[in-house]
């Protein structure tokens, strides 16, 4: 990606074989219309900086600001925590005045939390993610970073995954602004990605996803932790995209063993 933004901290690596990336790339090339222009997107830069000094507190302070708070968890302000799941997040960048090291508005930017750890889940019958330490309600876990598609490519893959059942990694983000959908981010770990990709699915899921921007206009797929999370629990979100859980009758079945489980996984669907 274009711009001046520095690459996250991941040193987490991957026991599966396939691309390991710090966050999401462009497919390859089709030559198509469709992605000339999800690469323009793509190495577009955000020109919205604040010129605050210091933290970046709230939204009165810095155009940036308002969404994320000081850890009200244990009381020392060690962890940045986010206060809305609804709303898109727009973080500092490289480009803004404030100050690095002090400023409350950079948190997806610095990379996926520590002490996080890929296992084998007992519930799934596959890898999952877990954590070691409790996480409080809002913290950050990491991005669902891996190749971001076009609607075509994105069906294509869909398509080949259901006729050779292969596990779908498809993940479909819409954003709406007054009800009306505003743009369409679609992601696949499936060959190249990142520790995003072992979280499993839950109907009554421990995080949730919401749309992070920093310098780009594609946004980061960011997950967080959507209750208080203890040491040890399986970190899940729900495949059906934040707010757009729907009752699913048909599909493979879910495994997740939750008390309003539906019995079926969420079907991916891409809105033309």
């Amino acid at each position: 990606m274009d711009g001046s933004e520095t690459a996250p901290n991941d040193d987490y690596e991957h026991p599966d074989e396939l691309e390991y990336i710090l966050e999401s790339v462009l497919m390859p090339s089709d030559d198509s219309e469709e992605f000339k222009c999800l690469a323009d997107d793509y190495n577009s830069v955000l020109l919205n900086h604040c010129r605050c000094k210091g933290a970046c507190e709230n939204s009165e302070v810095c155009p940036h600001g308002g969404q994320y708070e000081a850890n009200t968890f244990t009381g020392d302000g060690s962890e940045l925590l986010l206060r809305k799941s609804a709303d898109p997040v727009i973080e500092c960048n490289d480009l803004c005045k404030c100050c690095r090291n002090t400023c409350s508005n950079r948190l997806v930017y610095l990379g996926p939390r520590k002490h996080l750890e890929i296992f084998d889940s007992p519930v799934y019958g596959s890898k999952g993610l877990r954590t070691t330490v409790n996480i409080p309600k809002g913290g950050y876990i990491c991005e669902y970073a891996g190749e971001l598609l076009t609607v075509t490519e994105a069906k294509r893959r869909m398509q080949a995954n259901e006729e050779l059942n292969l596990m779908n990694y498809v993940l479909v983000l819409n954003e709406y602004t007054s009800d009306k959908k505003q743009q369409v981010t679609i992601v696949d770990p499936s060959r190249r990605g990142n520790i995003g990709r072992y979280l499993n699915h839950s109907c009554e899921p421990n995080c949730h996803i919401a749309a992070v921007r920093i310098d780009c206009p594609i946004p980061k797929i960011g997950i967080f932790a959507a209750k208080d999370i203890a040491a040890t629990e399986e970190l899940c979100f729900h495949y059906g995209g934040e707010g757009q859980f729907k009752k699913v009758t048909g599909g493979k079945p879910c495994l997740c063993g939750a008390s309003k489980c539906t019995g079926f996984m969420p079907n991916t669907t891409i809105d033309d």
